[in-house]
């Protein structure tokens, strides 16, 4: 076809020119020669013009079939162009740090970096590693000062972070697992890719905490996860040619939540509530907690005022209603009842809400939930551990016990998704 073309437009090109110039070339013509060469002339003039329309149409054809392509291939070259390098705030916000490295050719060896040095300061590996406050990382260090306090920015390749991540995020598994393995592999690697520049106006990407993915640097690194990094290196799942919020968690308890369920916001569609078989043997599948009425109330009033919910200590908590997703099975919304008022508590919230249960500092295990009352006690009932959003971990380990590969596992919990391979 692109033969074709050029074969057209050197016609039509040659065609043009003798537009331009007239039948004769640069010749002038009498007007004796114009009666005698008219019908010449309107013959060859027509045609001329002829293909010199038919040049112009294959030309505007070819830049609008370009603009096309171009603004189709954006989005991909946007959304996964490949970011060799990651940097995770492993320590955040001290005024002292020990660290082994080296820096400009000069080895340190436990050395105290406190707020009187001058700051940035740059610390690369020795004997491939680097330590900071005992604890090993691939990469390099930078430290920086901000808001008054050290910051310690780990700036390592995504392979290597995710050695020290998917450990630590689905545990240590054996080799007849590594299917689910791979699965938390390329979920870990998508959130990484989703989540370059987050927090670039305090130049890192990511937490090394559970805001982010747990990473915990060389001495969570196992052979197996290790493995299964390597042999799905550089795969992401993507949407619209962009890597998708792969969220994960413990346990669904049955069923994934919806997106909205957990967070604020324009839902994905792969992240949609699913039916799920395949958790059953979770610790955290169903749980359960009790209280007397009283405690139960007090601490409930006591979290809503952290979380900005606040009920006047004069009204009396009468009831809690509880409206829940049809689909997902978990509460959309809590309503506090006091004798004069309602108070609507988004779903979103609940997990603050009611952290006291099982673990007052933290998160209440999900928002799965059943209350009910019996007598003076307050019955909390409740499946699943963690937001419930996106890919069930015990679920995923227990499809690879079955024979299920990291393709089929991740299809299954982010419908719609694509799997691709970053070049």
């Amino acid at each position: 076809m692109i033969n074709d073309f050029l074969s057209s437009l050197s016609i039509s090109g040659q065609a043009l020119k003798m537009l331009l110039r007239g039948p004769y070339g640069n010749k002038a013509w009498s007007h004796g020669e114009k009666n005698n060469k008219r019908k010449t002339l309107n013959h060859t003039s027509g045609y001329a013009l002829k293909q010199a329309t038919r040049t112009y149409i294959y030309i505007l054809t070819l830049c609008l079939f370009t603009v096309l392509l171009i603004s189709g291939c954006m989005p991909y070259t946007r959304g996964i162009m490949k970011h060799n390098l990651v940097r995770v705030a492993v320590v955040c916000g001290v005024d002292d740090v020990t660290i082994s490295g080296t820096q400009r050719g000069k080895l340190y060896n436990d050395y105290r970096v406190n707020l009187k040095h001058t700051f940035p300061l740059f610390f690369g590996p020795h004997s491939g590693t680097v330590t900071v406050n005992g604890v090993q990382y691939r990469g390099n260090i930078e430290m920086r000062k901000t808001g008054g306090r050290i910051w310690v920015i780990n700036v390592v390749n995504v392979e290597d972070y995710l050695k020290g991540v998917v450990p630590c995020e689905i545990g240590g598994l054996s080799e007849d697992l590594i299917e689910a393995a791979k699965a938390q592999a390329v979920a870990a690697r998508t959130y990484a890719y989703a989540h370059i520049n987050q927090y670039d106006h305090l130049g890192f990407d990511l937490y090394a905490t559970i805001q982010d993915q747990v990473y915990k640097g060389i001495s969570a690194e196992r052979d197996v996860t290790n493995r299964a990094i390597q042999k799905t290196a550089g795969e992401i799942m993507t949407y619209r040619n962009q890597p998708i919020e792969a969220k994960y968690h413990s346990t669904c308890g049955g069923r994934t939540a919806d997106f909205n369920d957990a967070w604020q916001g324009k839902a994905p569609p792969y992240l949609r509530s699913i039916r799920c078989t395949y958790c059953e043997k979770s610790p955290h599948y169903t749980w359960n907690s009790e209280l007397p009425k009283t405690q139960f109330y007090q601490n409930l009033r006591n979290r809503l005022k952290i979380i900005g919910h606040a009920i006047p200590e004069s009204e009396r908590i009468k009831r809690i209603r509880l409206k829940i997703n049809k689909r997902s099975k978990r509460v959309r919304e809590m309503i506090v009842e006091t004798e004069n008022n309602h108070y609507t508590i988004p779903g979103y919230h609940i997990r603050k809400a009611l952290a006291y249960i099982g673990n007052p500092a933290g998160l209440l295990k999900s928002n799965y939930i059943t209350i009910r009352s019996k007598g003076a006690t307050v019955i909390v009932e409740g499946r699943g551990f963690g937001h419930g959003v996106g890919m069930c971990q015990f679920g995923a380990i227990e499809q690879a016990r079955q024979g299920k590969s990291y393709r089929d596992i991740l299809r299954y919990y982010y419908r719609g998704a694509r799997l691709k391979r970053i070049r």
